[in-house]
């Protein structure tokens, strides 16, 4: 069930990462635009078999706005994520290729893109053979009088207790997934995860993950940032990594570190730092050098024998 938002006081613009400005706009009293009528609904399943751990005192209904973005255009959000889900999505009859991957969105940790960083990513994996699941991690909107994070350093700092319950819930969706691979129709050695900017942090984290059992079989990080002071292990999943020079709110560098951690580590990666493409780009083309990135990722999985059957 969906609820209006409230109209909180405004707040300073965050210069933060991932779609910051998302998180802002649901806290910064924009009012919720009409509510989008939804295709047929998909098969939506609860990840966890009772209250999810960690946070028994979340309560209240979900919120979602639609809101519109500079240099991005419209987005549907979703926060106060109280019963994380996976919304699944299935390639068109006859042309599954066996592989799932699952989609994390962004949102600084304090709301999903829905539309920009989970569905329209689901309708490109179906569309190249690949079972879709758009994870909805649990996430809060911020209280009133959140501070105003002044650097990259300091919103990390900020959203290490929400980051650890996103990481659970990404773990726990691997495991279920993996679980419950024959159901799916899917190989459980074929289920990869793509996260992006606060999505994409989650996912690196997933990626290197100490348990096979959680860790994808490939990853992709789409403006995003490893916030381990080490690794990866040599087991690490194998990683496509997307950026841009002129991303005002993860800085390019940290996804440069991250190539530069897993080829230390003999582990298989692949960088691509475009010029120009901002930050929260994802699949919509914006006539900049990133709107090339599907290419690359297609090309990569082809090199990873993941590519549309029957095409």
């Amino acid at each position: 069930m969906r609820s209006r938002l409230q109209k909180p006081q405004r707040r300073p613009r965050q210069q933060l990462v991932l779609l910051a400005v998302l998180a802002t706009c649901v806290s910064c009293g924009a009012a919720p635009a009409a509510r989008r009528t939804q295709p047929p609904s998909p098969e939506v399943i609860r990840i966890w078999p009772g209250q999810p751990p960690g946070t028994q005192s979340w309560t209240g209904l979900e919120e979602t706005a639609d809101i519109e973005l500079p240099n991005i255009g419209k987005v549907h959000i979703i926060t106060n994520v109280t019963m994380p889900s996976l919304t699944v999505f299935r390639p068109p009859s006859g042309r599954s290729n066996k592989t799932a991957v699952i989609v994390v969105p962004g949102g600084a940790f304090r709301a999903l893109p829905w539309d920009l960083d989970g569905l329209e990513t689901a309708r490109w994996l179906t569309q190249h053979g690949i079972t879709a699941f758009v994870l909805k991690y649990r996430v809060r909107p911020p209280s009133p009088g959140a501070p105003v994070d002044r650097s990259f350093d300091d919103f990390a700092r900020r959203t290490q207790g929400a980051r650890d319950i996103a990481v659970a819930d990404a773990e726990q969706a691997m495991r279920f997934v993996r679980s419950h691979s024959k159901q799916f129709g899917i190989a459980p050695d074929r289920i990869g995860m793509i996260g992006f900017s606060a999505g994409a942090m989650i996912t690196v984290i997933a990626a290197d993950a100490s348990d096979p059992s959680v860790r994808p079989d490939f990853a992709a990080s789409l403006y995003g940032a490893l916030l381990k002071p080490s690794g990866p292990s040599a087991g690490a999943a194998p990683l496509f990594i997307v950026a841009a020079q002129d991303d005002p709110e993860a800085p390019p560098i940290r996804s440069a570190d991250m190539f530069v951690r897993w080829t230390n580590a003999k582990v298989p990666a692949e960088l691509h730092i475009y010029q120009r493409g901002g930050h929260g780009f994802a699949f919509r083309p914006h006539h900049l050098p990133a709107d090339s990135w599907p290419e690359a990722l297609e090309a990569w999985l082809a090199s990873r024998g993941i590519s549309a059957a029957n095409r």
